[in-house]
């Protein structure tokens, strides 16, 4: 191997490596994502019990569910 090939796959290896640590980050953030959607959730159901009717944020809510609890179960289905 040349000095060039070498230098390629450590160029190559450093920037699999990078590609890596952002997908584990962009996996830890959905899953906060999710986390705080969950909460969200909880604290909302709690006003509208103590209200006595629909939070007029649940529109909101509802469609967080569905983008970050839901889509994200079926991925890791």
């Amino acid at each position: 191997m040349d000095s060039e090939e070498v230098a390629l796959r450590r160029a190559l290896l450093e920037l699999s490596s990078r590609a890596a640590s952002l997908r584990f980050k962009l996996v830890m953030l959905l899953e906060e994502a999710r986390i705080e959607t969950i909460r969200l959730s909880g604290f909302l159901s709690s006003c509208e019990t103590l209200n006595g009717k629909e939070h007029p944020l649940r529109k909101e809510v509802e469609e967080l569910i569905a983008k970050y609890v839901i889509t994200s179960e079926k991925v890791k289905s």
